[in-house]
């Protein structure tokens, strides 16, 4: 028979389908269980991780540029223009950065939760982490090195009927990860040298400061080609992740419009979706009570 998550021919004697480890005979769906829209949210989350990676390289291209205008300011001998200028354009850099990072990490939180909890819908699927950690894992000091990997790598597994982690959640993590630490790095480096350079006022004075953001491009560029890597990594799975859960949902969705009277139920197929019969109560007749129903009221 059919499997009715991913169409795979499946014998009736096995357990589950080889393919999406659905039960055989189970639905796409549990009934009426509840699911989460996921593919709105990760489009926004792709988007401001795309923000925060572009915003990331705009803080490394201002170096050169500030490089650029040490060398320029060596002739007028005007530091404080020089340092105003240098400022503002690296702040304004940094404030779109960390702008974009902090939508960046609510989008994504709110996404990996909403995933994740879908799972909870899928016969067959196996999570082995509770849905709070989609987000305690994030915020939690120490145990958010570890545990957005270990929850994703389940989302992306069960989403995309996968045995073993996908690679791209190890690539994407292992970049994330050695980002975190070569940019804290890097940075109290490239502050330390800044704080030890004198108030530029002679030729030499400028050029040390010429040749410190020059520094600070080749350091600065390291952990931003793993942030790239990490940012488009996460967007890729983001995005395969949702388009397979929104495939997944859709197939328990009626396949015509919902009348007065119809019972709403998970079909294990679009196409097997057939209105129930009216169930209601009876027309009422002139000159007699209307019936009340006995059970719980189960249409729309």
């Amino acid at each position: 028979m059919l499997c009715h998550t991913c169409d795979t021919d499946t014998d009736v004697r096995t357990r589950e389908c080889p393919t999406c480890r659905t039960p055989v005979g189970a639905p796409a769906l549990h009934p009426g269980a509840r699911v989460r829209p996921v593919r709105g949210v990760g489009r926004a989350a792709s988007v401001a991780v795309a923000a925060t990676t572009a915003f990331l390289l705009l803080t490394v291209a201002v170096q050169p540029v500030n490089a650029l205008l040490a060398e320029r300011a060596a002739d007028t001998r005007d530091g404080e223009t020089f340092l105003l200028t240098a400022g503002v354009l690296e702040l304004a850099a940094a404030l779109l950065y960390q702008v974009a990072f902090l939508v960046a990490i609510v989008l994504v939180i709110v996404w990996t939760w909403r995933a994740r909890t879908n799972l909870d819908a899928f016969p067959g699927a196996g999570p082995t982490n509770s849905d709070g950690w989609a987000i305690a894992g994030w915020l939690v000091p120490f145990v958010n090195f570890v545990m957005p990997h270990r929850v994703v790598g389940n989302i992306a597994r069960e989403s995309l009927w996968r045995l073993s982690t996908p690679v791209l959640v190890h690539v994407w993590w292992g970049s994330w990860l050695v980002f975190l630490f070569a940019e804290r790095m890097f940075a109290r480096s490239a502050a330390a040298e800044y704080e030890a350079l004198p108030y530029p006022r002679t030729s030499s004075d400028f050029q040390a400061y010429a040749d410190h953001y020059l520094r600070a491009t080749g350091e600065y560029l390291v952990p931003a080609i793993f942030c790239t890597v990490a940012g488009g990594s996460l967007i890729v799975l983001i995005q395969s992740i949702s388009t397979a859960q929104t495939a997944r949902i859709a197939r328990s969705m009626p396949a015509g419009p919902i009348l007065p009277g119809m019972t709403v139920a998970a079909s294990p197929d679009p196409a097997s979706a057939v209105p129930a019969p009216f169930t209601g109560p009876p027309p009422a007749v002139p000159g007699r009570a209307s019936p009340t129903p006995d059970g719980a009221g189960g249409t729309i």
